[in-house]
Order: structure tokens, then C-alpha cells, then sequence
């Protein structure tokens, strides 16, 4: 919205921004710039030395605004991401968490004021659009990371105190070895019915998944995305498991080791591919005809869903909702239920997670009666 025209310089006022802006051209390009101010008289003085200079006045170069340092975090991210120690889903999803709610609200405003009172609004600006608080907490992440980085290099003295965000830790069901059982039968009557979730059948495919899932411990989101090449089958003399190595992963992309039955299950899921005209390296293990990921993922969510639905297990005895997540959880659990000698630095490193998340979600549901034998031992 133009508010005044200084010669060839318009300054406008933007919505959802404090600062007025700049229009003007140079060397034939139109060139926008914020002012920095809100502030119409000094707005005024600098559009006159544009003019008179054909050059932005000095204190639109002396750029402290949240938006800088928020993208500079992001770039060096990327830099760690490049070595290997972040992976690549951080920044795309810092990108979108900034777009989406920092850059309008926090953008422009110089981080030297960012204070306490600043945070605590825009908290309650986040409230306000319905986010939960694990959301809020997210986005703080990415708040806190622009910051930080205007600190090393000492634009502020000091981090401002960040508002409390108060949260219950939600679990995610997971089934017990009888609930898993059940979810196998189940799946397999439905193969024998055809049953159909939106003209979608339910195949042996899902069954094959569920059991590739609770014997590999890997993310729903890595599971969509693995090719055949990620997969390596290793045979010892006394057992012999997956190597599965990816270039993807929401945390580090460490290689994941299987369970002996995963061998099994994804050799008879090769076999399948193969007869259907896939197979190859760079074909998905599941859901191949599919280039859209997400839309794979949901052809697998809504009949796991349905089979759930009719079994009786969309909830845990203690009222956790089960979902495709369930059955990682599930994988875990038995781990720490079953597994002997199997110590949780070594779970957590193959499940690509930390001991703390392991005791924080998984372990929580572990009570003493599940070990009862090692307990007494």
C-alpha cells in the first residue's frame, strides 16, 4: 500500500509488517528495500538520500533483523548436513516452520530488542491459530537457533528467557506379542475377504509390511522411501539379518541392522515385486507403482486402519492410539522385553534414536512384571 512518493522513491507500508519499505529502481531493476523504521519522517530522510546518492542509506545495509539470522542458522545447517551430522528433513522443515510462522510475525523486528515479553507474544499469537504445544515448541527450536547465532557474533550480550510451554508427553500404542498375532490374523482374513478401503483391496503386501516394520525398527517416513538398493542381505554362521543403508533418515542415517525374520519377509516381498515387473534397485520396496511417497504411505495407513478397526486394536488397553508408528514401538518394546543382554545404547544407536528418547517413550510403558524373570534372576 503506497503511503508517499519521495521523487521516484515510493515508501509503502506493508501488512503484517511494523517497518515501512522502499520501491525504486536501479539499473533498470525494480529494487524493494525495508527502512527499518516504522517511523515516517525518518522514512522520508532516508528516501531522500537514495535519491541523492542513487545508493540505500547507510542504515539500510546495518541489516540486525530476525530474518537474517534466522536464514543464516538455516545455512549453517546446511553445512552440517553436507558433513553428515544433521539430516536434510531439518532444513526443509526449519524452511517451512519459518515461513510459515516466523517470517511475518518476528521477521522484521530488529533481534537486539527480542525480549522475553516479544516471545511471550508471539507464543500467544501461535495459541491463537490453534497449535499445540508440542508445535510451539518446534518452532521456539528454530527461534532460539537465530538467536543463538546472533550471539556468536555478538550482536546480542545475552539470550532473552523463552515462555514455558507446559506439556503432557503423549505415547503411542504399541501391540503386545498376542495383540501382534492378533493384527497378523486379522490382516490375513481380510486378504481371504478382498476387503476394500476406497477401492483399494487389502493384500498380503500390508501383512508383509507390519512384519518388516516390527523387525527393523525404522521410522514409517524411512520405510516409504527405501529402494532395494538400501537393502543388504548378510549371512553369518550363526545368523543372519538386513543391513539397511540409507541417505535419508529424520535423524543421522546410521545403518540399521534387522531381526533374523525381516530376511524372510522382504526376500518374499522381493519375489512379489519382481513377478509384478519392479524389483530393481531403484524400485521402492513397498508400494512401487507409486511415485508419490505420501500418497504410498496413506495406501498403506488406511487399510493397516481398517484391519486395526476390526481387530479391536485401534487403542491400547491404556487408551493409546495406535498408528503405523505403533509398530517401531512395537519393535522397541520387544527388544526390551525379549531381547537378552541387549543394552539400550546399542538399541537406541541401531533404532537411530537416543537412550534418552528410549527411556522417555518406549521404556515407559516397561514395567517390571514384562521382565519378571529377569528381574528375579
Amino acid at each position: 500500500m503506497l503511503v508517499e512518493r519521495i521523487g521516484s522513491v515510493s515508501i509503502t507500508a506493508v501488512e503484517g509488517s511494523p517497518n515501512l519499505y522502499f520501491r525504486f529502481r536501479r539499473n533498470g531493476r525494480q529494487i524493494t528495500r525495508s527502512a527499518k523504521t516504522s517511523d515516517l519522517l525518518e522514512a522520508r530522510e532516508i528516501a531522500k538520500s537514495i535519491l541523492s546518492s542513487g545508493k540505500p542509506h547507510k542504515r539500510m545495509n546495518e541489516d540486525h533483523s530476525f530474518n537474517r539470522y534466522v536464514l543464516q542458522s538455516i545455512e549453517n545447517d546446511k553445512i552440517k548436513v553436507r558433513r553428515g551430522e544433521r539430516a536434510e528433513s531439518l532444513i526443509i522443515n526449519d524452511q517451512s516452520i519459518y515461513k510459515r510462522y516466523c517470517k511475518l510475525s518476528l521477521g522484521e523486528n530488529d533481534i537486539r530488542n527480542i525480549n522475553y515479553q516479544t516471545l511471550l507474544e508471539f507464543v500467544e499469537e501461535l495459541t491463537d491459530r490453534g497449535l499445540s504445544s508440542s508445535s510451539i515448541k518446534r518452532i521456539l527450536v528454530l527461534v532460539s537457533k537465530a538467536l543463538k547465532t546472533a550471539a556468536r557474533v555478538e550482536v546480542i550480550q545475552a539470550m532473552p528467557l523463552f515462555p514455558e510451554i507446559n506439556m503432557k508427553q503423549k505415547t503411542r500404542g504399541w501391540f503386545s506379542k498376542s495383540e501382534y498375532q492378533l493384527l497378523l490374523e486379522e490382516c490375513l482374513k481380510h486378504e481371504k475377504l478382498k476387503s476394500k478401503v476406497r477401492s483399494q483391496t487389502v493384500t498380503p503386501e500390508l501383512r508383509r509390511y507390519i512384519s518388516f516394520m516390527v523387525n527393523t525398527f525404522l521410522r514409517p517416513s524411512d520405510s516409504r522411501q527405501i529402494q532395494h538398493r538400501h537393502i543388504e542381505v548378510v549371512t553369518t554362521n550363526r545368523t543372519r539379518y538386513l543391513r539397511i543403508s540409507t541417505d535419508f533418515s529424520k535423524t543421522v542415517p546410521t545403518p540399521v541392522i534387522s531381526m533374523p525374520m525381516a530376511v524372510d519377509v522382504y526376500l518374499k516381498q522381493l519375489r512379489f515385486q519382481r513377478q509384478a515387473g519392479f524389483g530393481k534397485p531403484d524400485n521402492y520396496v513397498f508400494l512401487p507403482q507409486y511415485q508419490n511417497r505420501k500418497f504410498a504411505s496413506e495406501m498403506i495407513r488406511r487399510p493397516f486402519s481398517l484391519v486395526c478397526k476390526s481387530a479391536g486394536l485401534s487403542r491400547s488397553p491404556n487408551g493409546d492410539v495406535r498408528s503405523l508408528y505403533s509398530l517401531r514401538h512395537t519393535a522397541i518394546m520387544f527388544r526390551l522385553i525379549e531381547g537378552d543382554k541387549v543394552d539400550l545404547l546399542t538399541l537406541a544407536r541401531n533404532a537411530r534414536t537416543s537412550v534418552e528418547m528410549i527411556d522417555r517413550f518406549y521404556a515407559k510403558h516397561l514395567t517390571a512384571e514384562m521382565n519378571v524373570e529377569k528381574f528375579q534372576s
